[in-house]
């Protein structure tokens, strides 16, 4: 149920918008499986190179799309889109030779522009089927897009996210009780060996850390088994 979602967008164009989804998607998905450049790239990282990699392991991206979308450059006066550094059109032109399943969003209003506007290496983005972005029906328009980016509904998705959360909390329960087991059981065996409590062999200090590391372990390798066997399902 889970895909990597790679976000695409100006940032002086719609930033706030691509934030706005990008908090919304990770709410019912993971931060891990949504990257959004803000959030995703460390200081002192190669921009480029992590953002190749990025668009190499998604399944889906969304390009959002707004009024200075194309922009216009100060220098040249054209188009910066028609730029070839420019790193949108980088990152259309990296989405669309992979062929995954690509998802326009319009922004208050803007379109795609059309064909022989477009530079030919990203075109084909202008024959996507896009979808609106509007601050009037903001709700809405998230939900269809959260939806059509990950082949299923928010009510599937929010309810197989509360089951994943339960399961976590039930292994690391049941981690917790067999370490807690695990502890009754070596205390007996010591006693029975040597008869005297561990406390008097290693004392009363080591002997409630150890009790604490253990029950803290078993509760974290629950939690863990959870999540792997999450993976492989």
């Amino acid at each position: 149920m889970t895909k990597n979602v790679f976000i695409s967008y100006r940032r002086d164009d719609t930033a706030s918008a691509a934030g706005r989804i990008y908090d919304r998607l990770i709410s019912v998905s993971s931060k891990k499986n949504v990257f959004f450049d803000v959030n995703n790239i460390g200081g002192g990282e190669d921009f480029e190179k992590r953002i190749r990699a990025e668009i190499e392991r998604s399944e889906v991206a969304l390009v959002f799309v707004g009024d200075k979308w194309m922009g216009l450059s100060a220098e040249t006066g054209k188009t910066r889109l028609s730029e070839p550094d420019d790193h949108v059109r980088a990152e259309v032109r990296a989405i669309l030779a992979r062929n995954i399943f690509a998802l326009p969003i319009l922004v208050s209003g803007a379109r795609v522009p059309k064909p022989d506007q477009l530079p030919d290496d990203v075109r084909a983005i202008s024959s996507l089927n896009a979808l609106p972005l509007r601050h009037e029906s903001f709700d809405s328009d998230t939900e269809t897009i959260i939806e059509t980016a990950l082949g299923v509904s928010l009510r599937a998705l929010t309810s197989d996210r509360r089951r994943r959360r339960w399961a976590t909390i039930l292994y690391a329960v049941v981690g917790t009780v067999l370490a807690s087991v695990f502890l009754v059981v070596a205390a007996l065996l010591h006693f029975w060996i040597l008869h005297r409590p561990v406390a008097a062999s290693i004392g009363a200090p080591v002997t409630a850390l150890l009790g604490i590391a253990a029950i803290g372990g078993g509760c974290w390798i629950g939690a863990s088994w959870a999540s792997r066997r999450r993976r492989v399902s």
